[in-house]
């Protein structure tokens, strides 16, 4: 039985890595729902007006999520961590949006499942602060208006300033307060 690695006041590490497990697969069912499609769908006929599409929709699409979705942790808004399919039962993956409020992974996850469901490349990207997860993003692979191939491009889902292909350190704090914006 392998060992498992605790930290005062921590779960386990072996639970951090379960939940990313499950945070990695998670977008690609997601992806395949009927609703993520439709609205998928709807974003793309915006984004082809643009001789851009799927840059244009990569950027739409994190929008939508960075902007239309207030970032709040779980344990603020729950008192406890709160997965979809993973510590509660499953729902619309369009749950987030409907709610207005979640936190740093059902925002990532929204973004990559609606990039995949656009046949973009995309996947969620984590942070680990030591054996600990501490963050979740995304990435998307895709050809940029200035770029002759495509490369992968970074989604900041929590900061109110992050820019395709910005990593949360290159963001711009808050000229008032010195602090990232959510």
């Amino acid at each position: 039985m392998p060992q498992v690695v605790t930290t005062r006041m921590a779960r386990p590490v072996s639970d951090d890595l379960r939940k990313w497990g499950f945070l990695e697969a998670a977008p690609k069912r997601d992806a395949l729902t009927a609703e993520v499609i439709e609205l998928a769908r709807r974003i793309g006929t915006v984004a082809s007006l643009t001789p851009t599409a799927d840059w244009c929709y990569a950027n739409l699409a994190l929008a939508l999520v960075r902007d239309c979705i207030a970032y709040q942790l779980d344990n603020e808004r729950m008192g406890r961590e709160q997965i979809d399919g993973y510590t509660d039962p499953p729902v619309s993956p369009l749950l987030p949006l409907a709610r207005g409020v979640d936190d740093c992974d059902a925002k990532a996850r929204l973004f990559v499942a609606l990039c995949l469901a656009r046949g973009l490349d995309a996947q969620m990207v984590p942070r680990w602060k030591g054996p600990r997860l501490s963050h979740v993003y995304a990435r998307v692979y895709l050809r940029g208006p200035r770029n002759v191939a495509p490369r992968w491009w970074f989604a900041e889902t929590i900061l109110r300033r992050a820019r395709l292909g910005d990593v949360a350190e290159n963001v711009p704090k808050e000229l008032e307060t010195g602090k990232w914006s959510f």
